[in-house]
């Protein structure tokens, strides 16, 4: 059996203050699932809101660093870029030292699309993730950088990831790196990703998330994880991560009709022998909470 972990006990203040200073200088509310590195040196964000006179969720960026602050709203008309047709849950990555977002283009019949964009020390455009095996409807792969090559975790239990086979004008190509042949008896088989990965201690640690149906609409919940890349093993940790036992019961705000409850894990970064989370509570609001991975 596992137990719940709430994270609202273990708010991380200082990435909470400066991300407010980030929301605050924006004419925006509805603020939730935000993605970041941070230190002293570079912050950014990327997260979702509502521009005030619209009804609509929008995603954006915003880097700050010794040059002053910048924030930019992602949409197709700003990059001029046709094959992006919506931003959906951009998340901040690190690969080597460079930064990039990763988002996709939401629920689409036809099949969806999975993009990344590099950010930070300069902003590129949007290139589209190809990998022939790919599902119809992608949501999230998490990439890190490995002795000169860079590899995307696509799925988690049985374990897969890919290996970047070539980076072209529009798009980068993707083919398998390692794809298990068998399901991982002590992990649940319908874990998805959730955060990127963050190099530690532990391994690429991250945020894997578990759909529940409850009333016939979906719930979601965290799961610590660690990825040993050498092993091409995973292991998870004891807890469901939640917000709050009050955030499993909703809101009355309904962005997504089908979603009963989710606490929505979109970012994460190592420190020493700390994690700190950035997290979506049921697409309404945003926390941080920093915990030890023996605590998840």
């Amino acid at each position: 059996m596992y137990s719940v972990r709430t994270l609202h006990p273990h708010r991380s203040c200082g990435i909470t203050a400066c991300f407010k200073e980030v929301v605050a200088s924006l004419n925006v509310y509805n603020v939730f699932n935000p993605s970041f590195y941070w230190s002293p040196y570079v912050k950014i964000f990327a997260f979702r809101a509502i521009v005030r006179g619209q009804r609509y969720l929008s995603s954006f960026f915003s880097i700050e660093d010794h040059s002053g602050r910048t924030t930019t709203l992602l949409s197709p008309e700003h990059f001029g870029n046709p094959i992006v047709p919506r931003f959906i849950d951009p998340k901040v990555t690190r690969i080597g030292t460079d930064f990039f977002i990763t988002f996709n283009s939401g629920w689409i019949e036809s099949g969806n699309d999975v993009f990344i964009m590099q950010i930070y020390p300069v902003v590129g455009l949007p290139k589209r993730l190809q990998y022939g095996n790919r599902m119809t409807q992608e949501r999230n792969w998490a990439f890190f950088h490995e002795r000169g090559e860079v590899y995307a975790l696509y799925w988690i239990n049985p374990l897969k990831i890919l290996r970047l086979k070539a980076i072209k004008s529009d798009h980068w190509e993707m083919e398998d790196h390692y794809h298990s042949e068998s399901i991982d008896a002590k992990i649940p088989a319908d874990l998805t990703v959730g955060t990127p990965l963050a190099p530690s201690r532990e391994g690429y640690c991250f945020i894997a998330h578990q759909k529940r149906l409850v009333r016939n609409r979906k719930l979601y919940l965290g799961r610590f994880c660690a990825l040993d890349f050498e092993s091409g093993t995973i292991r998870a940790g004891k807890h469901w991560l939640v917000h709050s036992l009050a955030s499993i019961l909703g809101s009355r705000v309904k962005h997504n009709t089908n979603l009963f409850s989710c606490t929505y894990f979109s970012g994460i970064q190592a420190s020493q022998d700390e994690l700190t989370l950035g997290y979506g509570i049921n697409d309404i609001d945003y926390g941080f909470a920093t915990l030890s991975p023996n605590e998840l």
